[in-house]
Protein backbone atom coordinates (compact mmCIF):
# COMPACT_ATOMS: atom_id res chain seq x y z
CA UNK A 1 0.00 0.00 0.00
CA UNK A 2 2.78 2.43 0.90
CA UNK A 3 4.74 1.57 -2.24
CA UNK A 4 1.66 2.03 -4.39
CA UNK A 5 0.82 5.38 -2.82
CA UNK A 6 4.35 6.82 -3.11
CA UNK A 7 5.84 5.05 -6.15
CA UNK A 8 2.82 3.77 -8.06
CA UNK A 9 2.82 6.70 -10.47
CA UNK A 10 6.39 5.84 -11.53
CA UNK A 11 6.43 2.04 -11.40
CA UNK A 12 2.81 0.93 -11.61
CA UNK A 13 2.11 -2.63 -10.45
CA UNK A 14 5.82 -3.29 -9.94
CA UNK A 15 5.69 -0.91 -6.98
CA UNK A 16 3.03 -3.06 -5.30
CA UNK A 17 5.04 -6.26 -5.81
CA UNK A 18 8.27 -4.65 -4.58
CA UNK A 19 6.48 -3.18 -1.57
CA UNK A 20 4.99 -6.54 -0.65
CA UNK A 21 8.40 -8.20 -0.87
CA UNK A 22 10.12 -5.49 1.20
CA UNK A 23 7.37 -5.67 3.80
CA UNK A 24 8.26 -9.30 4.56
CA UNK A 25 11.97 -8.64 5.26
CA UNK A 26 11.72 -8.11 9.04
CA UNK A 27 9.98 -11.48 9.48
CA UNK A 28 12.76 -13.45 7.81
CA UNK A 29 14.16 -13.95 11.30
CA UNK A 30 11.78 -16.93 11.53
CA UNK A 31 14.31 -18.79 9.37
CA UNK A 32 16.89 -18.65 12.19
CA UNK A 33 17.08 -21.93 14.11
CA UNK A 34 17.42 -21.52 17.88
CA UNK A 35 18.33 -24.13 20.48
CA UNK A 36 14.80 -24.53 21.83
CA UNK A 37 11.25 -23.34 21.05
CA UNK A 38 11.12 -20.87 23.96
CA UNK A 39 14.25 -19.05 22.79
CA UNK A 40 12.86 -19.00 19.27
CA UNK A 41 9.60 -17.47 20.47
CA UNK A 42 11.17 -14.68 22.53
CA UNK A 43 13.83 -13.99 19.89
CA UNK A 44 11.29 -13.39 17.11
CA UNK A 45 10.64 -9.70 16.51
CA UNK A 46 14.17 -9.04 17.74
CA UNK A 47 17.07 -7.47 15.85
CA UNK A 48 15.27 -7.68 12.49
CA UNK A 49 12.50 -5.48 13.90
CA UNK A 50 14.85 -2.84 15.30
CA UNK A 51 14.08 0.68 14.07
CA UNK A 52 17.84 1.33 14.09
CA UNK A 53 18.60 -1.74 11.96
CA UNK A 54 15.77 -1.11 9.51
CA UNK A 55 16.81 2.52 9.04
CA UNK A 56 20.29 1.27 8.15
CA UNK A 57 18.83 -1.33 5.77
CA UNK A 58 16.77 1.41 4.09
CA UNK A 59 19.90 3.48 3.49
CA UNK A 60 21.76 0.42 2.17
CA UNK A 61 18.99 -0.57 -0.25
CA UNK A 62 18.70 2.97 -1.57
CA UNK A 63 22.47 3.15 -2.06
CA UNK A 64 22.42 -0.18 -3.93
CA UNK A 65 19.60 1.06 -6.17
CA UNK A 66 21.68 4.12 -6.98
CA UNK A 67 24.93 2.17 -7.33
CA UNK A 68 23.46 -0.29 -9.84
CA UNK A 69 21.10 2.24 -11.46
CA UNK A 70 17.99 0.30 -10.55
CA UNK A 71 15.86 3.41 -10.09
CA UNK A 72 14.01 4.61 -13.16
CA UNK A 73 15.54 7.74 -14.79
CA UNK A 74 18.03 8.06 -11.91
CA UNK A 75 16.01 10.78 -10.16
CA UNK A 76 14.08 11.01 -6.90
CA UNK A 77 16.27 8.95 -4.60
CA UNK A 78 14.96 10.89 -1.62
CA UNK A 79 11.43 9.68 -2.39
CA UNK A 80 12.73 6.14 -2.91
CA UNK A 81 14.50 6.23 0.48
CA UNK A 82 11.32 7.51 2.16
CA UNK A 83 9.27 4.74 0.55
CA UNK A 84 11.64 1.93 1.55
CA UNK A 85 12.03 3.36 5.05
CA UNK A 86 8.27 3.64 5.61
CA UNK A 87 7.66 0.11 4.33
CA UNK A 88 10.25 -1.36 6.71
CA UNK A 89 9.62 1.04 9.61
CA UNK A 90 5.86 0.48 9.78
CA UNK A 91 6.19 -3.31 9.96
CA UNK A 92 7.58 -3.43 13.53
CA UNK A 93 5.41 -0.49 14.59
CA UNK A 94 2.31 -2.42 13.58
CA UNK A 95 3.67 -5.49 15.39
CA UNK A 96 4.10 -3.39 18.54
CA UNK A 97 0.36 -2.70 18.57
CA UNK A 98 -0.19 -6.41 19.35
CA UNK A 99 0.48 -8.09 22.68
CA UNK A 100 3.50 -10.25 21.74
CA UNK A 101 6.37 -7.80 22.26
CA UNK A 102 8.63 -6.21 19.66
CA UNK A 103 12.23 -5.11 20.27
CA UNK A 104 11.98 -1.74 18.53
CA UNK A 105 15.17 -0.39 20.08
CA UNK A 106 17.56 -3.37 19.66
CA UNK A 107 20.53 -3.50 20.48
CA UNK A 108 19.30 -1.51 23.45
CA UNK A 109 17.27 -3.93 25.54
CA UNK A 110 14.32 -2.23 27.19
CA UNK A 111 11.15 -4.26 27.72
CA UNK A 112 9.87 -5.13 24.22
CA UNK A 113 7.14 -2.76 23.05
CA UNK A 114 3.70 -4.30 23.51
CA UNK A 115 0.95 -1.70 23.26
CA UNK A 116 -1.61 -4.51 23.04
CA UNK A 117 -4.43 -2.58 21.43
CA UNK A 118 -4.92 -4.68 18.28
CA UNK A 119 -5.60 -8.40 18.00
CA UNK A 120 -3.06 -10.26 15.85
CA UNK A 121 -5.74 -10.44 13.11
CA UNK A 122 -8.15 -7.52 12.78
CA UNK A 123 -10.27 -7.47 9.60
CA UNK A 124 -11.38 -3.87 10.22
CA UNK A 125 -7.75 -2.81 9.75
CA UNK A 126 -6.64 -5.35 7.16
CA UNK A 127 -9.54 -5.77 4.75
CA UNK A 128 -9.87 -2.14 3.55
CA UNK A 129 -6.13 -2.03 2.81
CA UNK A 130 -6.20 -5.45 1.19
CA UNK A 131 -9.11 -4.54 -1.07
CA UNK A 132 -7.41 -1.25 -1.96
CA UNK A 133 -4.21 -3.04 -2.96
CA UNK A 134 -6.15 -5.61 -5.01
CA UNK A 135 -8.00 -2.87 -6.87
CA UNK A 136 -4.73 -1.00 -7.41
CA UNK A 137 -3.09 -4.14 -8.79
CA UNK A 138 -5.76 -4.69 -11.42
CA UNK A 139 -6.45 -1.03 -12.20
CA UNK A 140 -2.85 0.17 -11.89
CA UNK A 141 -1.72 2.32 -8.91
CA UNK A 142 -1.70 5.66 -10.71
CA UNK A 143 -3.61 8.89 -10.29
CA UNK A 144 -6.70 8.58 -8.12
CA UNK A 145 -5.97 4.95 -7.29
CA UNK A 146 -2.59 5.90 -5.83
CA UNK A 147 -4.18 8.70 -3.80
CA UNK A 148 -6.88 6.30 -2.60
CA UNK A 149 -4.19 4.01 -1.20
CA UNK A 150 -2.82 6.96 0.74
CA UNK A 151 -6.29 7.69 2.13
CA UNK A 152 -6.73 4.05 3.18
CA UNK A 153 -3.38 4.13 4.96
CA UNK A 154 -4.45 7.24 6.87
CA UNK A 155 -7.76 5.62 7.78
CA UNK A 156 -5.84 2.57 9.03
CA UNK A 157 -3.63 4.82 11.16
CA UNK A 158 -6.78 6.40 12.57
CA UNK A 159 -8.10 2.94 13.45
CA UNK A 160 -4.88 2.19 15.34
CA UNK A 161 -5.32 5.44 17.24
CA UNK A 162 -8.91 4.46 18.04
CA UNK A 163 -7.67 1.12 19.37
CA UNK A 164 -5.49 2.91 21.93
CA UNK A 165 -8.48 4.97 23.03
CA UNK A 166 -10.63 1.82 23.29
CA UNK A 167 -7.96 0.09 25.37
CA UNK A 168 -7.83 3.02 27.79
CA UNK A 169 -11.64 3.02 28.01
CA UNK A 170 -11.75 -0.69 28.90
CA UNK A 171 -9.08 -0.38 31.59
CA UNK A 172 -10.68 2.71 33.07
CA UNK A 173 -14.06 0.99 33.23
CA UNK A 174 -12.71 -2.06 35.03
CA UNK A 175 -10.58 0.10 37.34
CA UNK A 176 -13.57 2.27 38.30
CA UNK A 177 -15.71 -0.84 38.85
CA UNK A 178 -13.13 -2.38 41.19
CA UNK A 179 -12.57 0.92 42.99
CA UNK A 180 -16.31 1.16 43.71
CA UNK A 181 -15.96 -2.18 45.49
CA UNK A 182 -13.11 -0.79 47.57
CA UNK A 183 -10.54 -2.95 45.77
CA UNK A 184 -8.39 -0.74 43.53
CA UNK A 185 -5.93 -2.87 41.51
CA UNK A 186 -2.17 -2.42 41.72
CA UNK A 187 -1.55 -3.37 38.07
CA UNK A 188 -3.60 -4.00 34.93
CA UNK A 189 -3.12 -5.51 31.49
CA UNK A 190 -5.69 -5.60 28.71
CA UNK A 191 -6.00 -7.28 25.32
CA UNK A 192 -8.68 -6.93 22.65
CA UNK A 193 -10.76 -9.99 21.92
CA UNK A 194 -10.43 -11.55 18.45
CA UNK A 195 -11.13 -9.48 15.35
CA UNK A 196 -12.29 -6.22 16.97
CA UNK A 197 -11.50 -3.34 19.35
CA UNK A 198 -14.94 -3.24 21.00
CA UNK A 199 -14.69 -6.25 23.34
CA UNK A 200 -11.78 -6.47 25.82
CA UNK A 201 -10.25 -8.82 28.37
CA UNK A 202 -8.70 -7.00 31.32
CA UNK A 203 -6.50 -8.73 33.91
CA UNK A 204 -6.08 -6.87 37.22
CA UNK A 205 -3.62 -7.78 39.98
CA UNK A 206 -4.98 -7.00 43.44
CA UNK A 207 -3.19 -6.00 46.64
CA UNK A 208 -3.87 -9.40 48.21
CA UNK A 209 -2.08 -11.16 45.32
CA UNK A 210 -5.26 -12.39 43.66
CA UNK A 211 -6.03 -11.75 40.01
CA UNK A 212 -9.30 -10.66 38.48
CA UNK A 213 -9.91 -11.44 34.82
CA UNK A 214 -12.78 -9.37 33.46
CA UNK A 215 -14.44 -9.14 30.06
CA UNK A 216 -16.13 -5.89 29.10
CA UNK A 217 -17.31 -4.27 25.90
CA UNK A 218 -18.47 -0.92 24.63
CA UNK A 219 -21.93 -2.32 23.93
CA UNK A 220 -22.36 -3.68 27.47
CA UNK A 221 -24.94 -2.07 29.74
CA UNK A 222 -24.13 -4.36 32.66
CA UNK A 223 -21.05 -4.70 34.82
CA UNK A 224 -18.05 -6.66 33.49
CA UNK A 225 -18.16 -10.44 33.70
CA UNK A 226 -15.21 -11.74 35.71
CA UNK A 227 -13.46 -14.58 37.47
CA UNK A 228 -11.08 -14.22 40.43
CA UNK A 229 -8.19 -16.56 41.15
Amino acid sequence: GIAGALMGARYGRKALVAGAALGTLPDLDVLIRYSDPLTGMISHRGFSHSLFVLTGVSLLLTWLAKRFRLHKDGQGYGRLLLTIWLILFTHPLLDAFTSYGTQLWWPLRPTPASWSSIFIIDPFYTLPLLLGVIVAFFAGPRGRVSKSLGVLLLIGAGYLGASLWAKDWAEQRVHAWLKEQGRPPVAMFSVPQPFNIVLWRVVARMEDGNYIEAVTGMLDAREPEFVEF
